[in-house]
C-alpha cells in the first residue's frame, strides 16, 4: 500500500467522520438552534478547522443573521466572532454574498485574495487565513449559510465542497422539517383558539361537503353554542345538514331556503335571511352566508349563520384559518419533494468507497505472476465498480441539475464540429454491432450552449440509439436550422433555433409510454423484454440539460420502426449566416 493510498484513505475517513457527525447531531437535535450549533461544532471539529458559523435568512428575506458559532477550545477569536448578534443584507459581507450567489465561495488565502468584505480585517487579526462559505438550500431558495475558517491557507478542495454540500442539504431538510412541525403545532393551536373564540360568539360557523346526490355532509359545525338554535344541536357525520336545517326553518321560508341551498350546490355564493324556530320554541331571524370552494373533486361550502354585528370578524377569522391550512399543505408537498436530496446524499456516501475499490483492483491487476483466474475476478470487480460509479455519477448529476446547483456555461459553440466529433467517437461501438452510423449536417451550425453539457446530451442519445438497435441496423444523426416561421426585417426567415435529430431502426417504444420516457428510472417495456440493461437515468439527465439551455427534447416513433429523438436549442445570435 503506497503512502498516497494511505493518505487518501485517511482523508476519506475524515470526510465520512464529518458527515456522520453532522448526521448524528441532526438526528438528536430538538430545535433549530440546537441543530445549527451542533452541526457547526461537529463539522469544524471533525475537519480540524478553527471555527465555524451558521447564518440564517430571516423570515422576511431582508437580511441574514448569525445564529450559531463554534471555535476551537483555547483559541481567542473574539475579535472575529464577537458575542453579539450580527446581521447583513443580501449581497453584503461573505454570508450575504453567498446567499445572493447561491453557490460555495472558497477563499484559499485571505492575505493574497483581492476580495474585500467587512469582517476580513478582523479575520486576519484573529489569525485566520482560509474561509469557506456554503449555501444551505431548500429546493430553489437559500435558507442559510454555513461558514468555516482555518489558520492555514488551503487550495479549493472539490471533494470537501461536495461533502459539505451534502451536509448543507441534510441541514436544509432538517430546518424545513422543523419549520413544518412548528407550523403544524401553530395551526393546531390556531384551530383550538378559533374554536374557543367562535364558541363564545352568537354566530354559528359551519362547513359542509356536497355529496353527488345533492345532500350536505357536515364537516364542521360549532355545536357548543346554543344561541341560533336555542339549545345544543347534535349532528351525526352521516346527517344531511340541509334536511336538519329544514326541520327548524319557518314553514313560510322553506322555498327561499331551498333556493338558497340550490345556489350553493351549483357552486354559487349565496346569502339569505330567514326565520328559524329553535329548540326552545323561539323564532329567530338568521342571516346565513355560504361560500362554496373546490378541493380536487370535492365541493365544500363554508358558511356562517349569525347576527349582523359579528359577521365580518368571524368571516375574517375563518379565512385566516383556511389560509394557514393551505400554506401547511404546500409545505408538506415541498417536504415530499425533498426525497431527491436524500438520494443525492446517499450517492455522495458511495463515491469514495467505489473509488477505493477500483484503485485496489487496479493495483491487484498489476501484480506480477497473478493467476489468470484471479485476473478474471479482478476484472469483474473493476467492471461492476465502474458500472456502480457511473450510476452514482448519474444520480448526483441529476440531483444537482434539479436543484439548480450546476451552472450552464453557455457560449458560442460550432455545433457541426461537436456533433461530427461525437459521431466519430461512437463509430467503433456501432461497427462492433454492424450498425451503420451516419451524419447529415449543415456546415454552419452555431448554438449558444455549454459544450461539455451539450456533448453529454449527444453521447447519451447516440449510446442509447446504438444500444437499442439490433445488429445490422442503422442510426442517423441530422442537424439543421429551425426557423420557427419568424421573419427578419429583410423578409427572410430568421434562424432562431437549431435542431439535432437522432434516428434509429431499433426496438421502438410503445406509443402509450412516450410521455414517461424522460422520467427518471423509467425504462420502456420493450427494453425490459429484450433484456437490455440500463438505469433509466440518461434521458432524464438529457432533458434537464437541454431545458437548462432554454431548449426542448422530444421523442417520437419512426415510421418504419425505431425512434426519433429531436433536440431543439437556441441558435447563437452572433454567428454568421
Amino acid at each position: 500500500m503506497t503512502l498516497d493510498d494511505i493518505t487518501r484513505r485517511h482523508r476519506a475517513e475524515v470526510l465520512r467522520s464529518a458527515q456522520h457527525a453532522a448526521a448524528q447531531v441532526l438526528a438528536d437535535a430538538a430545535s433549530t438552534q440546537e441543530a445549527a450549533d451542533g452541526v457547526v461544532a461537529a463539522v469544524t471539529d471533525a475537519l480540524d478547522w478553527t471555527c465555524g458559523e451558521y447564518w440564517q435568512v430571516d423570515e422576511d428575506q431582508a437580511s441574514i443573521v448569525r445564529v450559531g458559532s463554534w471555535s476551537r477550545p483555547g483559541r481567542d477569536l473574539s475579535v472575529f466572532t464577537g458575542d453579539q448578534p450580527v446581521a447583513f443584507p443580501r449581497g453584503k459581507a461573505l454570508p450575504g454574498v453567498t446567499w445572493e450567489r447561491g453557490e460555495p465561495i472558497w477563499i484559499a488565502d485571505l492575505a493574497s485574495d483581492p476580495c474585500e468584505f467587512s469582517r476580513k480585517p478582523a479575520a486576519m487579526e484573529a489569525g485566520l487565513r482560509c474561509v469557506l462559505a456554503l449555501p444551505v438550500r431548500s429546493g430553489g431558495h437559500v435558507l442559510g449559510v454555513l461558514l468555516f475558517a482555518t489558520d492555514h491557507p488551503q487550495p479549493p478542495d472539490e471533494d470537501l465542497v461536495d461533502l459539505l454540500d451534502g451536509v448543507c442539504a441534510h441541514l436544509g431538510r432538517y430546518m424545513e422539517r422543523r419549520r413544518a412541525e412548528e407550523l403544524a403545532v401553530a395551526l393546531a393551536e390556531s384551530r383550538r383558539q378559533f374554536d374557543r373564540i367562535i364558541n363564545q360568539l352568537t354566530d354559528k360557523a359551519w362547513t359542509v361537503e356536497i355529496r353527488p346526490d345533492g345532500t350536505a355532509r357536515p364537516v364542521y359545525v360549532n355545536t357548543e353554542h346554543t344561541t341560533v338554535f336555542g339549545g345544543r344541536l347534535h349532528l351525526d357525520p352521516d346527517d344531511d345538514f340541509i334536511a336538519v336545517m329544514l326541520r327548524f326553518v319557518h314553514p313560510d321560508d322553506h322555498d327561499a331556503f331551498r333556493a338558497y341551498c340550490t345556489e350553493l350546490i351549483t357552486g354559487e355564493r349565496a346569502e339569505l335571511e330567514y326565520r328559524l324556530i329553535g329548540l326552545d320554541g323561539v323564532t329567530r331571524w338568521i342571516w346565513s352566508r355560504g361560500a362554496p370552494r373546490r378541493e380536487g373533486e370535492r365541493l365544500l361550502v363554508d358558511g356562517i349563520s349569525s347576527d349582523v354585528t359579528e359577521r365580518r370578524r368571524i368571516a375574517e377569522e375563518r379565512e385566516h384559518l383556511l389560509a394557514q391550512q393551505r400554506q401547511q399543505m404546500e409545505r408538506l408537498r415541498q417536504l415530499d419533494a425533498m426525497k431527491d436530496d436524500l438520494m443525492a446524499m446517499a450517492s455522495h456516501e458511495l463515491r469514495n468507497p467505489i473509488g477505493i475499490i477500483r484503485s485496489y483492483a487496479e493495483m491487484l491487476s498489476e501484480t506480477p505472476g497473478l493467476p489468470e483466474e484471479y485476473r478474471t475476478f479482478i476484472e469483474a470487480i473493476d467492471r461492476k465498480s465502474e458500472h456502480l460509479q457511473n450510476l452514482v455519477d448519474d444520480l448526483l448529476d441529476l440531483a444537482r441539475l434539479d436543484a439548480g446547483r450546476v451552472v450552464v456555461d453557455a457560449r458560442p459553440v460550432w455545433l457541426t464540429g461537436l456533433v461530427r466529433q461525437a459521431v466519430d467517437e461512437h463509430q467503433a461501438v456501432a461497427a462492433a454491432k454492424r450498425i451503420t452510423l451516419t451524419a447529415e449536417l449543415t456546415h454552419h451550425l452555431h448554438v449558444h450552449a455549454d459544450p461539455v453539457r451539450l456533448r453529454q446530451v449527444l453521447d447519451n442519445l447516440l449510446s442509447n440509439a446504438i444500444k437499442y438497435t439490433p445488429d445490422g441496423g442503422a442510426v442517423t444523426v441530422t442537424a439543421g436550422h429551425d426557423t420557427g416561421g419568424e421573419n427578419r426585417q429583410d423578409g427572410h426567415e430568421r434562424e432562431s433555433a437549431v435542431t439535432v435529430t437522432v434516428t434509429d431502426t431499433g426496438i421502438g417504444i410503445p406509443a402509450e409510454q412516450y410521455e414517461q420516457l424522460f422520467t427518471r428510472f423509467f425504462r420502456a417495456s420493450t427494453a425490459r423484454a429484450a433484456g437490455i440493461k440500463g438505469t433509466g437515468l440518461g434521458l432524464a439527465i438529457t432533458k434537464a440539460i437541454v431545458e437548462a439551455h432554454g431548449g426542448a427534447v422530444t421523442a417520437a416513433p419512426r415510421e418504419n420502426g425505431g425512434t426519433v429523438f429531436t433536440v431543439r436549442l437556441p441558435a447563437d445570435p452572433s454567428a454568421p449566416r
